[in-house]
């Protein structure tokens, strides 16, 4: 099992050179969906961080095998300390559950310098299996934390090619 993860954001040339000076890490390198130019790195070596961001997290949670391919969603909440233990027992009672169709792995993330700081990270097959489950009732125990006064915000990404990679370079 993972015990941290850690993620930066940046231009290609940047990450890539993260990638070059640590050989010995295993990286994700992530476009945004939708047209977006963001790319992110994950760690997921499970080692301490070597980004700068401060933008690591404890593993709280992991349910089923993180291939690290496909579709990547990112749910953001910030929660008090009560909503953070009614959090956990919620995703601990899905955990319990055999994964969505097409959804390979989910893992909750909390910040370590800021325990109320969660992710709720998912990675799919496709986008179409995580579009599916957004819209079912299977999602629906997550809504109540998806608001406003949560700080909520989501973010998807799929996998890097180097396509897309010198297509940006090219652009910036």
């Amino acid at each position: 099992m993972l015990h941290q993860l850690s993620l930066t954001f940046g231009s290609r040339p940047l990450l890539d050179k993260i990638i070059k000076q640590n050989p010995d890490r295993q990286f994700v390198l992530l476009a945004a969906t939708g047209g977006a130019k963001d790319l992110q790195l994950l760690d997921v070596s499970g080692q301490d961080s070597v980004f700068t961001s401060h933008l690591d997290y404890q593993v709280k949670i992991e349910h089923g095998q993180p291939t690290w391919h496909g579709f990547f969603s990112f749910n953001y909440f910030t929660l008090d300390v009560e909503s953070a233990k009614v959090f956990e027992g919620d995703v601990n009672k899905i955990a319990a559950e055999p994964l969505p169709a097409g959804m390979t792995a989910m893992l909750v993330l909390s910040k370590f310098k800021n325990s109320g700081e969660y992710v709720l990270m998912t990675i799919w097959d496709t986008s179409d299996a995580f579009m599916i489950w957004r819209r079912s009732n299977r999602f629906s125990p997550f809504t109540k934390y998806a608001t406003q006064l949560n700080n909520f915000h989501a973010a998807t990404y799929q996998l890097a090619t180097d396509k897309a990679h010198s297509q940006q370079t090219d652009e910036s």
